[in-house]
């Protein structure tokens, strides 16, 4: 932590802030939609995702290109603002609403998501780069492990204590509405920490050079990453979205059940991701990310074909450290395969190739669970998985991930 710069630091401090946050909604946001007394089934969860990702991956270019022109600071506090509708969806259960809320969070809050690498490249100097990213991951994870726990005892709790119902099923949606409210104050409040961060003075890019795309000078890069990337967002779409309501409807877990297998995943996560750099520095950037990804895979199946929730679990838990821990690795060779001045519309590409596809499987699997069919989008994730790997591996076996700028892969 010494090493880091103060902007660094204030950064960690609004990560541990929206950690917290996107723990508890992470955790419970669904389940609250699939309470009997709210009454939202499975193919209607996976469309309400599928409208964010779509969203998220639409804005996810002009974003990034209104990062490159305005300055990260800028993009992360306009995102802040998206946190606003999830009172929206919390009071308002008409479909419509929560549909349009969901539009509006994927749009606005896409700002911050694609701004936050190039700050941190800003912010950071090459020795450390890999460190800060790990970092800021490994942050997240801790503070969404504690988030996912209080997440998943919060609704009953709040419950017992007002003398309401409890229960997955027959459960009072008041005790979910208080958590998910301490879930959005926790978000709006990680805007204090980037108000006081001092941004340096970059020269910004003219208008009509980034619309123009004209910053681009690592066409052929970006297309090699992005092209991997979609293929992780269209297998995970199946599946990940909806990994909450899975435990529900297949192994019949109750919500504390659900928020602690997702606090021990990420406990399993931060660990691997703090591991993530020592095996970076060993066996180099890409096959730390390619090994991760391949050995995840048999856990994917395993989750589904398990005869218990016990084994669910446990095989949910290796694959999301294993499938997850080389995140920061490979976002950290994304910035240092192309240039600065190309850093945030490459984030923005990234997260248009991951969300768009996610969005649309995320949708097609509702359906699926919602016939109670939970074998189906499993296998889809795993064969579209090891294409991804494969080409990843493909295109990047060959490259140096150097620790300057010059230096990048031919495009």
């Amino acid at each position: 932590m010494s090493m880091l710069s103060r902007n660094a630091k204030l950064y960690l401090v609004a990560t541990i802030l929206q950690g917290l946050s996107f723990g508890i909604w992470g955790v419970i946001f669904n389940l609250y939609l699939n309470l009997g007394e709210v009454g939202f089934q499975p193919d209607f969860i996976g469309n309400l995702f599928a409208v964010s990702g779509i969203a998220t991956g639409l804005i996810a270019l002009p974003a990034g290109l209104f990062c490159e022109r305005f300055g990260p600071k800028k993009a992360l506090l306009i995102s802040f603002t998206s946190h606003l509708v999830g009172f929206a969806q919390i009071i308002f259960l008409e479909p419509s609403i929560l549909l349009f809320a969901s539009l509006f969070g994927g749009l606005v809050g896409t700002i911050g998501w694609v701004s936050g690498a190039p700050f941190m490249m800003e912010n950071s100097e090459k020795e450390e780069r890999t460190y800060l990213f790990s970092f800021n991951w490994t942050l997240m994870i801790i503070m969404g492990v504690i988030g996912s726990y209080a997440g998943g005892a919060m609704p009953d709790s709040f419950n017992l204590f007002l003398g309401l119902a409890t229960g997955a099923e027959t459960g009072s949606p008041v005790g979910y509405r208080i958590a998910l409210s301490i879930s959005i104050i926790l978000a709006l409040t990680a805007a204090v920490p980037i108000l006081l961060i001092n941004e340096k003075k970059v020269k910004r890019q003219k208008i009509g050079t980034l619309l123009g795309l004209r910053n681009i000078q690592s066409a052929g890069t970006i297309v090699k990453f992005m092209i991997p990337t979609a293929l992780i967002g269209f297998g995970a779409g199946f599946i990940v979205p909806l990994f909450n309501i899975f435990f529900k409807l297949r192994f019949t877990a109750t919500s504390e059940q659900i928020g602690v297998i997702s606090a021990l995943g990420s406990v399993m996560l931060g660990i691997g991701t703090l591991v993530a750099p020592v095996l970076s520095n060993k066996i180099g950037k890409v096959k730390s990310v390619v090994v991760c990804q391949f050995l995840s895979m048999p856990f994917i199946m395993l989750i589904t074909v398990s005869p218990n929730l016990a084994v669910a679990a446990t095989s949910y838990i290796l694959r999301g450290a294993l499938m997850n821990m080389a995140g920061p690795i490979s976002t950290t060779l994304q910035m240092e395969l192309v240039s600065d001045k190309e850093r945030a519309t490459t984030s923005g590409f990234m997260v248009m190739a991951d969300n768009i596809p996610r969005a649309v499987t995320a949708s097609v699997s509702g359906g699926m669970m919602t016939e109670s069919d939970f074998y189906t989008p499993f296998l889809f994730t795993t064969i579209t998985y090891f294409i991804a790997s494969s080409l990843f591996f493909m295109f990047f076996r060959k490259a140096k991930a150097s620790l300057d700028d010059a230096s990048r892969l031919p495009s």
